[in-house]
């Protein structure tokens, strides 16, 4: 049977060929061959799984074994946005059971018992809606009866597995197992199929390629004609520590490209993203500074006067923290005219504030 690619559908109760409630069916494109492995072109990785990290690359090569092995349950963990589903799909795609669909279930929903007893019901039919994958999302919310219906679903397959299991999570691995006896016997068939998706900020490096990637994506969506995006506006998004990870990321891109009325998406289409403060301390001994946008004589006089401000104006102090000689910070201090801010730190003067001056230099 050769399935055709669309997007997530819903099975409607009343369908003639499978009443009840089944969620959501996503059909696969990718075909095995003959051998049993699946045919992956070159444009088959998900978009929210490229980049060149380590932390990403270690979760396609986990995901690709993941699938190839035909691990029969995988537990996929990680924050909410990072890409949990995203990576449940390359599993499956990746596996001998592709060509079969791949079945949603939320695992906290009202009705998931009855979901997954039309779901034994079609295993033991053997229907052409027989899941390939069965991805849970919230896999920690599901009931014990759910649980025991998945078991179930793992048990009454032959010797050729038909269908497996995909435990997506926000929880942490050793909160699972406490949660009840059922959870902690379907972790037991996980064996060595935990995948582990990082957060977008450990994966920085890759914002400027999924920057891309979106953009494009969201184009053709939405028929903009937008041909890329800026390198200021790709340094904003680096500076933006992304909470909701690559869905906001995601989210942000789509809705500068639906806005946008140019041919580039411009650091103006992210208002109040990577808008960092300039200055901030970490501790006494580290200084980092944030300006998107400024000279280098800027960030140059921004470094002084935070590193007068820390040393209280004592020269042989302040040098450390730039890093360069006492001789050196005196010129500069001379060049910027700085040295009366020096001995207004050195006689412990109250605090001035910076911000007119951070605009006018």
């Amino acid at each position: 049977m050769t399935m055709t690619a669309e997007t997530l559908r819903e099975i409607r109760p009343g369908s003639p060929a499978l009443a009840g409630e089944l969620a959501m069916i996503e059909f696969q494109s990718q075909v095995p061959s003959a051998k049993g492995a699946v045919n992956v072109g070159p444009n088959a990785v998900h978009s929210w799984l490229e980049g060149q990290s380590s932390s990403v690359e270690r979760l396609r090569s986990r995901a690709t074994a993941a699938g190839r092995d035909d691990a029969l349950v995988a537990l996929i963990h990680g924050e909410a946005g990072s890409g949990k589903f995203r990576v449940a799909q390359w599993i499956h795609r990746c596996s001998r059971r592709a060509s079969r669909p791949l079945m949603v279930l939320d695992g906290g929903g009202p009705t998931i018992e009855a979901q997954l007893a039309r779901v034994v019901q079609t295993l033991n039919q053997d229907s052409e809606f027989t899941p390939g994958t069965l991805a849970i999302r919230d896999f920690h919310k599901l009931p014990t009866g759910a649980i025991q219906r998945l078991l179930e679903v793992l048990t009454i397959q032959g010797a050729e597995p038909r269908c497996g299991l995909a435990l997506m999570t926000a929880r942490d691995i050793a909160d699972l197992r406490a949660i009840s006896l059922q959870h902690a016997q379907l972790l037991g068939r996980v064996a060595n199929a935990v995948i582990a998706v990082p957060a977008l900020r450990s994966r920085s490096g890759d914002i400027a390629l999924l920057a891309r990637n979106f953009v494009q994506e969201s184009s053709s969506r939405y028929g903009k004609k937008v041909r890329g995006i800026s390198p200021q506006a790709i340094a904003r998004l680096e500076g933006h520590s992304f909470p909701g990870n690559v869905h906001e990321l995601r989210a942000v891109i789509e809705q500068a490209v639906l806005h946008s009325s140019g041919d580039w998406i411009t650091a103006e289409c992210f208002p109040g993203i990577g808008e960092a403060k300039a200055l901030q301390v970490v501790d006494q001994a580290e200084v980092v500074i944030r300006l998107p946008g400024s000279s280098l004589r800027e960030i140059e006089v921004q470094a002084l006067r935070l590193a007068l401000k820390l040393s209280g104006g004592r020269i042989v102090r302040a040098s450390e923290l730039l890093g360069i000689t006492r001789h050196a910070l005196r010129r500069k201090l001379e060049k910027f005219g700085l040295n009366d801010l020096r001995q207004h730190y050195e006689h412990g003067a109250p605090e001035v504030s910076t911000n007119q001056d951070a605009s006018t230099i």
